[in-house]
């Protein structure tokens, strides 16, 4: 009977023991894609403003747009392990490298990186919504690439308008929760995309937009970073946790 109950003590231990290193497991999987979705905010922040730099012309504006691509290099590779599949994206940002005017092909490629983020987010057992505030995001960046490309003419060209027009359109769902949104589409509107002459320069449509897209991707980044405390505390909180651990 006492070796029965030895046995049956030893079985409990060993499923205590799985268990633990099972969580423990868990939680650095997940700590892990947190970090490359981090890491993936961070692509994505300073490939939006290549694509918005690329589209002005000044000295000052080359110059930044070629600090981005420095930092670029280095985000694509050497990503975080869970983020590795990044590198398979890199063929295409060495075109853009040298090809920073390039809407169209910016555009391809973040919403590549869009569903990167997505796939990272759906590996984590947490919901974050990171992948959908990113996509609202990119609202917001695409209309600050257009804008800088529009008002380098003397009226902004029509395709340029419908896509303006489009992009302010999707985005006025939003101007209730953010009066500075709203003021500028309608600085947008009344001196980039209705006038018969353009009566904004890039570099102000840059700096009108840049603000907002670096307050929500602050905001995105937030949400990971409290995802992270509450994983820990709900870890330390863990029914047996620290029992565990001692007897470990």
């Amino acid at each position: 009977m006492i070796e029965l109950q030895l046995t049956a003590g030893a079985l409990l231990v060993l499923v205590m023991l799985y268990r633990h290193y099972a969580k423990r497991r868990a939680a650095r999987h997940s700590e892990a894609l947190r970090q490359a979705l981090m890491h993936c905010l961070e692509v994505l922040q300073r490939l939006q403003k290549h694509r918005g730099l690329g589209g002005q012309r000044t000295p000052e504006a080359r110059q930044q747009c070629r600090l981005q691509a420095q930092e670029l290099d280095g985000l694509w590779r050497s990503p975080p392990p869970a983020a590795d599949e990044l590198k398979e994206l890199l063929p295409a940002w060495q075109s853009l490298r040298s090809e920073p005017s390039d809407f169209d092909g910016h555009c391809r490629l973040i919403d590549r990186l869009l569903t990167l983020i997505q796939v990272l987010e759906m590996r984590l057992t947490e919901d974050v919504d990171i992948a959908h505030g990113c996509r609202e995001l990119e609202d917001l960046g695409r209309l600050r690439g257009l804008a800088v490309r529009g008002a380098n003419e003397q009226r902004c060209p029509l395709p340029l308008q419908i896509q303006l027009r489009y992009l302010s359109q999707r985005l006025q769902g939003r101007c209730a929760r953010s009066s500075a949104l709203a003021m500028a589409l309608e600085r947008l509107r009344l001196q980039l995309i209705e006038p018969l002459q353009v009566a904004i320069n890039p570099a102000d449509c840059y700096a009108l937009l840049t603000p907002l897209i670096d307050e929500q991707l602050g905001q995105l980044r937030q949400r990971l970073i409290a995802n992270t405390r509450s994983a820990m505390a709900k870890d330390l909180l863990e029914p047996g946790t620290t029992q565990m651990s001692r007897t470990v």
